[in-house]
């Protein structure tokens, strides 16, 4: 028999998968909380016990889905036959570019989740899970010395804020071959160690 905790679990991820869908096939503004109660068959109780708004409800499928494009971006990085640190951060960035390409999670991380939570509130949930990711990355190639004395956090600010702009260039530009981007995170290091 299910635990209290299962059942629980089960409907929190039965209400997230459903207002995904609904935001992907509907939009934004077609998708209510009582079109995504009436197609589960859940009742406003269980919403609410989960998610007490419509904007915490896309809050928590946004987290989810920058948190799953960074992992499996990490995991096809760690693929990479070179142990380096450095040679792991640009091939995390290349993949995470490549997860960005998928409509749905395009759709998710770029287009519903700010309009739904604004640029700000989107960038802090995205900078959760990149931001440190890029710190542990730039700490450990430090520690190797693929990179020299430069600022970390700032460092990892950069490459961050670059990935941002390289996920709207490249959506722009559909189809065609990505940029360049460990010769653009290795100028950015480059010039901070030179600093210039």
């Amino acid at each position: 028999m299910p635990s209290q905790q299962s059942r629980s679990d089960f409907t929190r991820d039965m209400l997230l998968k459903a207002f995904r869908q609904s935001l992907l096939d509907h939009g934004l503004e077609a998708t209510t909380l009582a079109t995504v109660l009436t197609e589960t068959g859940l009742s406003k109780g269980a919403l609410y016990h989960h998610f007490a708004s419509k904007t915490e409800l896309i809050a928590a499928i946004y987290k989810a889905e920058s948190q799953a494009a960074i992992a499996r971006a990490v995991q096809q990085a760690e693929q990479v036959a070179t142990a380096s640190p450095l040679a792991q951060l640009t091939a995390t960035c290349t993949a995470w570019l490549e997860e960005i390409r998928a409509p749905d999670v395009a759709a998710i991380l770029l287009r519903i989740g700010p309009a739904a939570l604004g640029v700000e509130a989107a960038q802090r949930i995205e900078n959760d899970h990149s931001l440190a990711l890029f710190e542990r990355q730039l700490a450990r190639a430090a520690d190797a010395g693929d990179i020299g004395s430069i600022d970390q956090p700032l460092a990892a600010r950069l490459v961050n804020a670059l990935m941002a702009e390289l996920a709207i260039a490249s959506l722009r530009k559909r189809g065609q071959p990505l940029p360049d981007v460990r010769g653009l995170i290795l100028g950015v290091l480059k010039a901070m160690e030179s600093g210039g």
